[in-house]
């Protein structure tokens, strides 16, 4: 073990010493193109969103042509599902007739929606550890690779929809109650809603190609194409709850896609078919200078 540890420190000394009498870059930049939570989806359809991220990074070089290297981003990650009806139904046993028989109190819920849109966005502090590589000492062809653990600071979904339908029909009586509105039945006019989304850490490999512009001396700016794929699930999914909630005092609630499933099968089945990972792909420009 004490060998082991003797050799990580030579190694580690090595390469300062041998960094020092490189060039090594501090660098900003910012990145934008498709930047999104990916998941699937049983219902409606999924759309990937823009975003972007702005970048500081440290480059260790170690020879003229490659390097290890740091840094921190701020990430914004997009998605969004669009549905144009949604129909859903399930029983619901309540108390409408006191001291009533289950029979008598139990109805079945429906509702539709109309025109129904959820967006989630995410806030990432991600920090990536990679080499560099670059074709000559001065402008070229330059690549790096590595992984980013990213940091969720914030994240939240906000959903809309055109119209809501709602009513109750009593199999013991026979009758649909379609205008009931103090009781959650009838029609309700287009609306939005917004609730904070509890995210995981990520893990994501990462790629970027381009140019290296070498504007003088100890001034350089690259220009590239990257790309990202999470190999971490950053949501855990509670998926077994009705799209639209039912509660005993008549209220209802909207919840979010990714906690919801269609009811009316002989099992409820999640609207969210697929695990929730960052995904991004775009262009990048990063201003470096040399130490």
């Amino acid at each position: 073990m004490k060998k082991i540890y003797l050799a990580m420190i030579f190694c580690f000394i090595f390469i300062v010493s041998s960094a020092q009498t490189r060039h090594n870059e501090i660098s900003v930049g910012i990145s934008g193109g498709i930047s999104t939570l990916h998941y699937s989806v049983s219902e409606g359809k999924f759309k990937p969103q823009g975003g972007a991220s702005l970048n500081l990074g440290y480059l260790l070089k170690i020879t003229d042509l490659w390097g290890i290297g740091t840094g921190t981003e701020l990430s914004l990650y997009r998605s969004k599902i669009s549905i144009d009806r949604f129909s859903d139904n399930y029983l619901i046993l309540s108390n409408s007739i006191p001291d009533g028989s289950p029979e008598q109190n139990t109805f079945d819920f429906r509702f539709t929606y109309t025109g129904f849109q959820e967006e989630q966005k995410a806030l990432y502090l991600n920090i990536p550890v990679f080499f560099q590589l670059q074709s000559g000492k001065h402008s070229g062809i330059y690549a790096k690779a590595g992984i980013k653990i990213g940091i969720p600071i914030t994240a939240t979904r906000n959903n809309r929809y055109s119209a809501l339908k709602t009513s109750a029909y009593f199999p013991y009586e026979d009758i649909e109650y379609t205008d009931l509105a103090n009781h959650g039945f009838g029609n309700y006019p287009a609306a939005r809603n917004k609730s904070d989304l509890k995210l995981k850490y990520s893990l994501s490999p990462f790629a970027e190609i381009g140019w290296k512009w070498q504007l003088g001396t100890y001034r350089n700016i690259y220009t590239g194409i990257y790309g990202e794929y999470g190999v971490r699930e950053i949501y855990d999914a509670a998926n077994g709850k009705p799209f639209l909630q039912y509660s005993d005092d008549g209220t209802i609630t909207g919840n979010s896609v990714w906690e919801s499933s269609r009811q009316n099968g002989k099992s409820p089945k999640a609207i969210l078919s697929s695990p929730v990972r960052l995904m991004s792909i775009g262009v990048t420009v990063r201003w470096a200078i040399s130490l």
